[in-house]
């Protein structure tokens, strides 16, 4: 009894690190020392060497219209499911508190095979590489559920200040599925009215519609204590329209998740420039009510 006892939790523990082990990353990013007068910190380590990925779905910033997969390279563990579940993954991974002080590697994977990547050093210095011909890449596997790669560079790249770094980076790591969801009408049905009624409520500051519009977490960062409700409602104005670009504002698209819809809403930031806000609905009851917005970047 004892020797299966034992196997089993070999067994078991075994399992644990294979699974632990299935998202991994190795190498380095190097950057050079700086010159007198560089815009870098040169006291800082311009060395990072992950030994962790992991992967999420994100939006495209410079066409938010379409989806891509980031990869998160850290010499940290950063646990993953709360940051897949984020309206905002991106902000939530750079946010995450083992991250704090810490340098990492971000890796963005297009539909091509092409990437981009940002580097960013614990004194918040970052090195973005997204030119064409910069970073090359060698995939080993690349499917919707598991990317195995190398990102290298073939040499030493410039920065606009003169700054060389070297890149060679390689990574295997899981690829979460797109959640199980219904897609919504043109306008986003009834969450999308819901959405409209909310912002019409902020934009006229009225503060009684605001918190009927507002799901019970959002309303727990309208509704500050310390404030009188013109206050309140006159902050949320503010932060509803940092949030969306309510000029020839449209939902252009919608999935409904169980009691959660996540609308693609478009405006135009400056005239001629669109830009992308997801939006996340919950519905309490029967009723619609705004939960969450997040910039997810342009739309082309």
């Amino acid at each position: 009894m004892r020797s299966r006892l034992s196997m089993v939790m070999v067994m078991a523990v075994g399992l644990a690190r294979a699974t632990h082990a299935a998202d991994t990353a190795s190498g380095s990013f190097s950057a050079a020392p700086m010159t007198p007068g560089a815009r870098v910190d040169t006291r800082a380590n311009t060395t990072i060497s992950p030994r962790f990925a992991i992967a999420y779905l994100v939006r495209d910033q410079r066409n938010a219209r379409n989806q891509q997969v980031e990869v998160l390279l850290t010499d940290v563990a950063v646990d993953p499911v709360a940051i897949r579940q984020a309206l905002s993954p991106r902000m939530a991974a750079i946010n995450a508190d083992p991250l704090k002080d810490r340098p990492y590697i971000s890796i963005w994977v297009n539909a091509d095979g092409t990437v981009s990547m940002n580097a960013t050093l614990p004194t918040m210095t970052q090195y973005l590489n997204d030119t064409a011909g910069g970073l090359k890449t060698e995939w080993t596997t690349r499917t919707a559920s598991r990317i195995e790669g190398r990102v290298f560079t073939a040499g030493p790249l410039k920065t606009m200040d003169g700054t060389t770094y070297t890149v060679d980076l390689k990574f295997a790591v899981d690829v979460p599925a797109t959640p199980a969801s219904q897609a919504l009408p043109a306008g986003g049905g009834d969450p999308g009215k819901a959405l409209t009624t909310f912002i019409a409520a902020a934009n006229k500051k009225d503060w009684n519609a605001i918190k009927a519009g507002s799901s019970p977490d959002a309303l727990k960062m309208f509704d500050k204590s310390y404030n009188t409700p013109a206050e309140n409602a006159d902050s949320v104005k503010d932060l509803v329209n940092a949030w969306i670009s309510t000029t020839k504002m449209k939902v252009t698209r919608g999935q409904l998740i169980g009691n959660t819809a996540i609308l693609d809403v478009e405006g135009e930031m400056s005239p001629g420039m669109l830009s992308v806000t997801l939006v996340r609905m919950i519905k309490t009851g029967t009723v619609w009510q705004f939960d969450q917005a997040a910039r997810a970047g342009f739309a082309k």
